[in-house]
Parts: C-alpha cells; sequence; structure tokens
C-alpha cells in the first residue's frame, strides 16, 4: 500500500511539512473508505497520482499505515468520530492553501470511480470541516 501513496502530492514536498502530510493519508484513507467500500479505479488513482511524498518520520510508511487504517475503519460509521478525525486532519494541514489542495486531491479520490452519494456527503462534510 506504501505505493499507493508515494505519488499522491503534485505540490512540491517541501511544502508539506510531515505532520501535513499524515493528515493528507487519514483524510484519503477516510475517503477511501467512505463509501464502504474501495475501488480498483481509487486504488490505481492513488498509484497514478502519488510521486512526489516523502516520507521523513520515525515510523515507516507502512507501519504508519498498519497503524492508521484501523483507526479510520474505526470512525467510518460513526458520525461524530468522523467529524472529531477531519477537525484534527483540518487543525493538522493548518494553512489554507493545503487544506484546498488536500481536498482538491480528495475529490479527484472520491471521483474516480463515479460519485455516490455516499462520497457527495462525505466531501460536504470535509469542506465544512477545512472551512472551505
Amino acid at each position: 500500500m506504501q505505493a499507493l501513496f508515494q505519488k499522491l502530492l503534485k505540490l512540491p514536498s517541501a511544502e508539506w511539512n510531515q505532520i501535513q502530510k499524515e493528515a493528507l493519508v487519514d483524510l484519503c484513507l477516510l475517503g477511501m473508505y467512505s463509501d464502504d467500500r474501495i475501488s480498483l479505479a481509487e486504488q490505481d488513482f492513488i498509484e497514478d497520482e502519488s510521486t512526489q511524498l516523502k516520507w521523513e518520520s520515525g515510523i515507516s510508511f507502512s507501519g504508519y499505515l498498519q497503524r492508521t487504517i484501523p483507526k479510520v475503519r474505526g470512525v467510518r460509521n460513526n458520525s461524530q468520530k468522523t467529524k472529531e478525525l477531519l477537525r484534527d486532519i483540518a487543525d493538522r494541514l493548518k494553512d489554507q492553501h493545503l487544506k484546498q489542495k488536500a481536498v482538491e486531491e480528495l475529490e479527484k479520490l472520491l471521483f474516480i470511480d463515479g460519485v455516490v452519494q455516499l462520497e457527495e456527503e462525505f466531501l460536504g462534510e470535509v469542506k465544512a470541516a477545512m472551512g472551505i
């Protein structure tokens, strides 16, 4: 799964600190699970779109995913916990420009397999949490 995210950012890596990169990964994972299924098109999108994400953490990328995926799965059916995670992601992104870029990347991911009602609702929640 590491290869899925290594090409995600189109912006120069220097614009994103490690905390913001982790927030973007969390947001994309949450988006992938927003319709209760991960499509092959969503996986392909992430593989095709990701090359400049330089992971600069004490924990490996795959270790981060192993820790984060259960957290994302645990909140996806609880609207209050989802909102809390979205607020946390927005807080970690901090910069309005990066919030906008994160939402744009999320939109591409969600729309890659055709929009479903759950994904539209989720995107609305994300935009509200990001102040967009």
